[in-house]
């Protein structure tokens, strides 16, 4: 049986953390001449209507954001997708991987343990509980 990754998806909240998994799945998908789909979802506030002012202004930041930071690694010569989704994170990451038949997921992880960790959650966590497909995570070198 031959592995044959075509596509690559790697979430990012725009931290130093992603973006060094992002370097790392670059890495990857050039030897494996695989592209990136790169993706961050977002969620509004309660309080918010997806047609409203500040989510219209926020959904423009996001996809400026996105397409910047596309941009900054075009000279790797890995064809970079950028994706953005409305909706929660975990539900958006495991459809996005379904949807683009990624043949994996690299993201990064911050490491958090104990308290922090059972308040905030683990998107990480989650998507290699529920993902589809392998799901590479990437701690960053200096463990932020």
């Amino acid at each position: 049986m031959a592995l044959e990754i075509r596509h690559i998806l790697v979430p990012t909240d725009f931290s130093d953390t992603a973006d060094h998994a992002l370097r790392y799945a670059l890495e990857l998908a050039g030897a494996l001449g695989a592209d990136v789909q790169l993706l961050h979802a977002w969620q509004l506030s309660a309080y918010a209507s997806p047609n409203s002012e500040l989510a219209v202004g926020m959904e423009r930041d996001l996809r400026r954001d996105l397409d910047a930071l596309a941009q900054r690694y075009v000279a790797s010569g890995v064809v970079i997708h950028p994706q953005l989704r409305l909706g929660p994170p975990t539900g958006e990451l495991l459809d996005a991987a379904t949807e683009l038949d990624c043949g994996v997921i690299v993201m990064g992880t911050s490491g958090r343990t104990g308290f922090e960790h059972f308040i905030l959650g683990s998107v990480a966590e989650q998507v290699v509980r529920h993902a589809r497909c392998p799901v590479l995570t990437i701690r960053h070198p200096e463990g932020t």
